[in-house]
């Protein structure tokens, strides 16, 4: 009878030890993983200003409505992305712009609370996007165009206020520190 005990509390520690290997093994897998993607790439490292600006300026020139451009420079031949489509005929709600009137450039507003991007259309400033910096949120109360759109990055008791207007074709900015 002892040597049946001894022998089941030897199996029970190999047992033991044995779940404790894989508990430890499965622990040290998963902290592995952390910082890669799901098919195990490595994270991304972060973007400079330089970076975000690019990034910024290049996603406001494709929300832009087909047929203008975020650069004044004419191009050669147009260019189309494999979404897009194009009609012969123009729909009720397409816009028509006046060739004269070269497209708005895109506005780059940086503040201690993140980045904004915008530019004049006709009724007053489109925001193209607001990126936080790192440790704020983003608020916004203005969709679409608006004469006079406000960005607020939040965080903590700590927010920052961007306005932006559009004056002589140009936006214009005011940052507010509010505590």
């Amino acid at each position: 009878m002892t040597k049946a005990r001894s022998v089941r509390m030897t199996a029970g520690m190999v047992l033991w030890l044995a779940a404790a290997a894989a508990a430890t093994a499965a622990g040290l897998f998963a902290v592995g993983a952390i910082g890669t993607d799901i098919f195990g790439a490595s994270a991304q490292e972060p973007l400079s200003q330089s970076e975000v600006d690019e990034q910024l300026a290049e996603s406001g020139r494709q929300s832009e409505p087909p047929g203008s451009s975020a650069s004044a420079a004419p191009t050669s031949a147009p260019t189309t992305s494999p979404t897009s489509t194009r009609t012969t005929q123009p729909s009720p709600t397409t816009r028509t712009t006046d060739p004269a009137v070269p497209p708005a450039k895109s506005s780059v507003v940086h503040s201690a609370g993140g980045t904004v991007l915008a530019r004049c259309a006709p009724g007053g400033v489109e925001v193209l996007g607001a990126t936080p910096a790192q440790g704020f949120q983003v608020e916004s109360d203005d969709d679409g165009i608006d004469d006079h759109p406000k960005i607020t990055f939040v965080t903590g008791e700590r927010e920052i206020e961007v306005r932006l207007r559009c004056t002589g074709g140009k936006v214009t900015h005011t940052v507010e520190e509010k505590n």
